[in-house]
């Protein structure tokens, strides 16, 4: 299934839209290196400009998404802080999910 993660994102693009309005949703992680392994997750950070509240974002997405139950997904949501923390800090490739396109992150 991880081979196949793209034919998920424009569902998990639309499903955090409607979670949190405007974000921004990037790819990192082991699966852009092509150093995934049957067992590798995707990374998907999702930055929005207030940290939500819930608890259960997770399954909101992955509800929304209408994901399998056996995906390989695992969702980081963070603010402006947090990301600067995985672009700086962690200096993170970064890819843009984008429906339409995708791009790489400065």
């Amino acid at each position: 299934m991880i081979k196949n993660y793209r034919k998920y994102l424009p569902a998990i693009e639309r499903a955090c839209r409607e979670i949190f309005g405007e974000c921004e949703m990037y790819i990192f992680g082991s699966v852009l290196m092509g150093k995934f392994t049957a067992g590798s997750d995707v990374d998907v950070l999702i930055k929005v400009k207030e940290l939500p509240d819930e608890t259960d974002i997770r399954e909101k997405i992955e509800e929304l998404a209408e994901l399998p139950d056996d995906h390989p997904f695992e969702f980081h949501v963070v603010d402006e802080e947090g990301f600067k923390y995985y672009r700086d800090v962690l200096k993170a490739r970064l890819v843009k999910i984008n429906s339409s396109k995708t791009s790489q992150s400065p």
